[in-house]
């Protein structure tokens, strides 16, 4: 419920309202920085009558649009690279693809960084203003023009009722996700999984799900066309019952059982080395570890028919898939990797384990989406 709803707030129109009102305030804050410098201030002073201290709100308030204007541009510089990455027609290499995943930890930084500036900056430039003729220094003077003291305090007032509900937004989602997002992330990718071993989908795997998964994985097998024969019945119901029907053998197993169990299979530090014999047998259906070892390249029309084949997967959304997720060259072997990655790994921000994922689930129709 919590990804959908975020989901359609990142693309909603909502979003994009929000990011140009901050634009609208940081112009504003610049302009008025500047037109009224040095025009509002307070000044302490000592005893002595000597300077003890003093700060200048025309100045923190130029900063504070700067800010705002750098988040802003950082905003803008990674939506304008999504933007371009799914209008994407060439597959990158697999040292671009890392190249790309670097810039985006750059971005997300960079992005983390500026939001806790903002808000900081927001809630600091709202209480030197309200407090301006507050303070209870008894050497204490303050000075400020009546335009830039009304300017200020109101847009304050505007600025903290358009932030604050975001900025209550983005710590609900930094605190729910920082606690849960692994597991919530590696459940969503194993009802994938799931998805691929239950035929019918309707949530519940069973023998009869094995018959048409193996019959499937026969037609990959000839399409292949790298394997002289299928594994024996007994070799295939050995599979299964050692890895699916955690029931006992050949009885139905329901979603909600099988991923309990295999969040219990082991830890998570063990999974990719557990989980590696699991699908190099389910590959071995299909092919053969001689010629995984060939590294022979795979082209767009063999992984089309692969997803085709296996889940009927829209065509289009595979081509899509392949251009934009897919490093080249892909061979059988990277893929049996990504497939562990698939079951194994929980990183949310490691594009290898989002690459599967990416084709199975394909995009909502809806609002939020056309948004």
């Amino acid at each position: 419920m919590w990804e959908k709803a975020h989901d359609c707030f990142e693309m909603s129109v909502l979003q994009q309202i929000i990011w140009l009102i901050m634009l609208a305030f940081s112009f504003s804050y610049i302009f008025y920085g500047i037109k009224y410098s040095g025009q509002c201030y307070w000044i302490k002073f000592n005893e002595d009558g000597d300077k003890e201290d003093e700060e200048n709100l025309t100045t923190f308030i130029r900063a504070e649009g700067g800010v705002l204007c750098a988040t802003i541009l950082v905003v803008f510089l990674r939506r304008i690279t999504v933007f371009r990455d799914n209008r994407r027609k060439k597959r990158l290499s697999r040292p671009d693809m890392d190249g790309k995943k670097f810039l985006g930890s750059i971005f997300l930084l960079l992005g983390m960084g500026l939001y806790i500036t903002v808000f900081g900056l927001c809630i600091g430039g709202a209480t030197k203003i309200y407090s301006l003729y507050d303070k209870d220094f008894t050497n204490y003077t303050s000075v400020c023009h009546p335009e830039f003291y009304n300017f200020y305090y109101n847009a304050k007032i505007g600025q903290l009722a358009v932030l604050m509900p975001y900025a209550a937004y983005i710590l609900v989602a930094i605190a729910i996700f920082s606690s849960a997002e692994k597991r919530w992330f590696l459940h969503h990718k194993w009802r994938q999984w799931v998805r691929i071993l239950d035929a019918d989908q309707d949530g519940v795997i069973s023998a009869d799900d094995m018959e048409k998964t193996n019959a499937k994985l026969e037609q990959i097998r000839l399409f292949i066309n790298c394997k002289d024969s299928a594994p024996s019945e007994e070799e295939q119901k050995k599979w299964w019952n050692d890895h699916v029907f955690k029931c006992g053998p050949g009885k139905d197993i329901c979603l909600e059982d099988y991923i309990c169990y295999l969040e219990g299979f082991a830890e998570p530090d063990l999974r990719p080395g557990k989980f590696k014999p699991i699908i190099t047998q389910f590959f071995d259906f299909f092919s053969t570890e001689e010629y995984r070892k060939k590294n022979l390249i795979l082209g767009e029309r063999d992984f089309v028919n692969f997803w085709t084949l296996l889940l009927n997967i829209d065509e289009r959304h595979c081509r899509n898939m392949f251009i934009k997720h897919v490093p080249s060259p892909l061979t059988l072997a990277s893929l049996l990797d990504d497939f562990v990655a698939l079951v194994s790994h929980d990183d949310v921000l490691n594009n290898d384990n989002y690459r599967l994922l990416a084709v199975l689930k394909q995009k909502r129709n809806g609002c939020c989406s056309k948004a």
